[in-house]
């Protein structure tokens, strides 16, 4: 099984307009309505992939009700959500003029050190209640901790130690002081493109820099580091291995969970043990599947399979030595 961690679930409302004018009213149609959350979507796809998965995170009030009854609905997976006082969050995407993708989303539940601590106990039980291959920990908190994700990880590696694979997709100062304290380490990240130069405060021009970057000690010891670049594919680090992931052009209807499919995508393929090309391949594949449906996290197994022949790898070095 494989465990995904939510900490700020929401209900998504998806609009598609032609243009959006702002300082005037923008007559819609209703909205294609999901549930959000970084770690939900991961775990749509692994269970679209074929594997049991663990959904848990915080939930609270009619929102966090909506989400749940929702999950259950779709009758995919083991929920055990901790319920805790307040009420989970909505976010708003708008898809307008040619693809421009706008966001409103609330900050949602805060999580007190109370419900900390509750909740570090919570994972603690559902290890020991569950036989866990892998684990998800994906998107924001709303905390004044700002080394909340850095807590968790090193509870964790406490209980499952330092080999067992641990996937982070989070960003901004959580990122930054999880990478900063180097006595445990992730399996792996994704940070995008426009994440990693927040990360490092500079603007990236060229793949020579993104690959100097990648070298950086700040990513010592992390297994695996995933750059997305949108359409343009992504840059994996393995080890000492640099590829260029390059992808085929699609017509996207939807860019929401791409990035979530593909850590998705990848805890399914280290959970069945592919070889890492397979994997990027595996994971890359689910990212574009998703991105052809309007709701979040969703994937077709036969457009997976066709994807995975059209993706290529081709290492960052012989790239380089080529310009």
């Amino acid at each position: 099984m494989i465990l995904t961690i939510t900490l700020n679930p929401s209900m998504d409302y998806n609009y598609l307009v032609s243009s959006l004018k702002l300082n005037q009213v923008n007559r819609v149609e209703n909205p294609h309505t999901s549930i959000g959350g970084k770690g939900i979507n991961a775990g749509r796809v692994i269970a679209q992939s074929g594997k049991e998965v663990i959904l848990t995170g915080i939930l609270g009030g009619p929102v966090g009700k909506m989400i749940l009854d929702t999950l259950q609905d779709e009758d995919r997976y083991q929920l055990e959500f901790l319920q805790v006082e307040g009420n989970s969050r909505n976010a708003i995407t708008i898809m307008h003029d040619k693809n421009t993708h706008t966001e409103l989303v609330e900050k949602g539940l805060y999580l007190s050190k109370e419900n900390e601590s509750t909740f570090f106990q919570h994972i603690a039980y559902l290890l020991k209640k569950y036989t866990v291959e892998a684990i998800c920990i994906s998107g924001s908190v709303n905390s004044d901790d700002l080394n909340f994700h850095l807590h968790l990880l090193t509870f964790i590696r406490s209980i499952v130690g330092n080999r067992f694979p641990i996937l982070m997709d989070i960003s901004g100062m959580q990122l930054k002081n999880v990478l900063s304290h180097q006595t445990v380490r992730p399996t792996f990240i994704k940070p995008n493109t426009h994440e990693l130069e927040e990360l490092m405060g500079k603007k990236i021009e060229t793949t020579d820099e993104l690959v100097a970057i990648l070298h950086d000690p700040l990513f010592a010891d992390i297994q695996t580091i995933m750059i997305s670049q949108g359409s343009d594919g992504a840059i994996v680090k393995h080890g000492s291995m640099i590829y260029d992931v390059q992808i085929p052009a699609v017509d996207i209807v939807n860019t929401t969970g791409c990035g979530d499919s593909t850590v998705g995508g990848m805890a399914f393929a280290i959970s069945k043990g592919y070889s890492i090309e397979d994997a990027i391949k595996y994971a890359m594949a689910c990212g574009i599947s998703n991105s052809l449906h309007e709701t979040n996290g969703t994937i077709d197994n036969e457009q997976v399979i066709q994807f995975i022949k059209e993706i290529r790898l081709v290492e960052i070095k012989k790239l380089l030595s080529k310009n």
